[in-house]
């Protein structure tokens, strides 16, 4: 009777062992192997952190003042103004919080570093929600390295379908040809043009 409870206590104890050995290994493989669905929940997480870090506007200056009432803030000197894919540069901007609005002047340029289009004007405007740009001024574009060049009084630029608009004295230069009109639309992708009023296009002979 002793010898048995005495094998059985044994038992106990291997038992205990056993499952104690279970719980460590147990632990140990979800440290080193975590659920899928937390590892996904993870993912999420920080996908949804880089995404917000994405929407973040930068504002660099001399000067930088901000209104937190009227939501405005106000940029001097040396202006750098950054979103996305975007860069802005000029002697002034003002942030518009509220409308998600920039607008900037004197010596403007408008770069999508993504595209590889660069706008130069006097002062330019843009939209941050849908991306859209507007320029007045002695405005000029270049799009990917020269492939399309555009000057004219004033130029919206449509980031989502690569389109610009150019008004007044406008003129356009794809391949050599050269386009001029009241108004021109180019889709910078297709390097397609769309001519309107007073139009005049040149293009040369191939030798």
């Amino acid at each position: 009777m002793f010898r048995g409870n005495s094998v059985y206590c044994k038992s106990q104890s291997v038992v205990r062992v056993i499952v104690i050995v279970s719980v460590l290994l147990a632990l140990f493989s979800y440290a080193l192997f975590p659920l899928p669905a937390l590892a996904q929940e993870e993912s999420e997480r920080v996908k949804g952190a880089e995404d917000r870090y994405a929407d973040v506007i930068d504002i660099t200056a001399d000067e930088v003042s901000y209104d937190r009432k009227s939501r405005l803030a106000t940029a001097k000197g040396n202006v750098a103004v950054l979103f996305k894919s975007f860069r802005i540069t000029g002697d002034y901007a003002e942030y518009d919080e509220g409308g998600a609005v920039v607008a900037i002047r004197g010596g403007t340029r408008f770069e999508d570093t993504r595209e590889g289009s660069v706008f130069v004007a006097d002062k330019i405007v843009f939209l941050l929600e849908t991306e859209e740009m507007e320029a007045e001024g002695g405005v000029s574009l270049r799009y990917k390295g020269g492939e399309v060049l555009a000057s004219g009084d004033k130029l919206t630029y449509f980031s989502e379908d690569k389109r610009a608009i150019i008004e007044g004295d406008a003129s356009v230069e794809i391949a050599g040809k050269v386009f001029q009109a009241s108004v021109i639309t180019v889709f910078l992708d297709e390097e397609r043009v769309v001519a309107e009023g007073g139009t005049r296009t040149v293009i040369p002979r191939d030798e």
